[in-house]
């Protein structure tokens, strides 16, 4: 018979943490009977989400052994007091106010109690939980290719060039109310408007969790490709790479980020001028 020293149970133990540890990141998104006008667009069902699901899900993306060591469980809750209890981090997609608005209070307040945030909030209409958070979609942009820097653009997954728009519900956000929000900007499209805004853990405030805000859900869906990736791909996978593992604020300072992407979308339009 064996016996059982301290040294063999410790040794035991060590052996055994692992599977004790290792949890995935639960992401909800809304119930699609929240979403009844979303078609594509339901977080729950939707053909455009789909392959985003999916890839959030894939072993090979996130994982013991994948290209970020985090594994991933999406779900569908009712995004109430309840519901957010029982997740790391809440995707709100392509969502009507109409809709979304009896649940912005209880999401920011998970928000602001250290539940990581991704809104993918496209034009007005579809902000309410950026709104209540003073960081609204504030107009109407072209279909135009995004550039930016990390940790959306150039992350774990690579660096993503171009990253392309579509659906004609495209969004930007106001410079001074990511700046006010002790935001950092990330993405810019052609035009100089804000497409893309991150906040590290309790960078918006003390305790709140990770925050992305991006103007075009396309940007993920529809225009992302994840088998072989694109760009788009490249840019999704990056950004949940950042929110499922950022535990501190960004230390990019705003400004010097802000002339960065400026001088980079001067140089692509130089480029493509030769």
């Amino acid at each position: 018979m064996r016996k059982f020293t301290l040294k063999n149970i410790l040794i035991c133990f060590c052996t055994l943490l692992p599977m004790f540890s290792a949890q995935a990141y639960l992401v909800g998104g809304p119930n699609s009977s929240l979403q009844t006008s979303n078609s594509g667009y339901s977080w729950d069902g939707g053909s455009f989400i789909t392959d985003f699901r999916n890839a959030l899900e894939n072993p090979l993306f996130f994982g013991a052994g994948g290209v970020v060591n985090e594994s991933i469980t999406t779900m569908d809750i009712i995004p109430d007091a309840a519901g957010l209890a029982g997740v790391d981090g809440f995707i709100a997609p392509w969502w009507n106010v109409s809709e979304s608005s009896a649940y912005h209070a209880d999401v920011v307040d998970f928000f602001l109690n250290g539940g990581d945030l991704w809104l993918m909030q496209d034009s007005s209409g579809r902000d309410g939980i950026g709104a209540l958070l003073g960081i609204p979609t504030v107009g109407q942009t072209a279909i135009t290719p995004v550039n930016g820097i990390e940790p959306l653009f150039d992350g774990p997954f690579g660096v993503a060039n171009n990253v392309t728009q579509g659906g004609g519900e495209e969004g930007f956000l106001s410079t001074a109310d990511v700046l006010n929000a002790n935001g950092s900007i990330i993405g810019m499209n052609t035009e100089n408007q804000v497409i893309a805004a991150a906040w590290g853990a309790g960078q918006y405030a003390a305790g709140s969790g990770s925050l992305i805000v991006v103007a075009d859900i396309d940007m993920f869906t529809t225009q992302a490709q994840f088998n072989p990736l694109n760009d788009n791909g490249i840019f999704a996978l990056n950004a949940f790479a950042f929110l499922a593992t950022s535990d501190e604020p960004i230390g990019v300072p705003n400004v010097p980020t802000l002339m960065f992407i400026l001088v980079g979308i001067g140089l692509i339009r130089v480029c493509r001028k030769k």
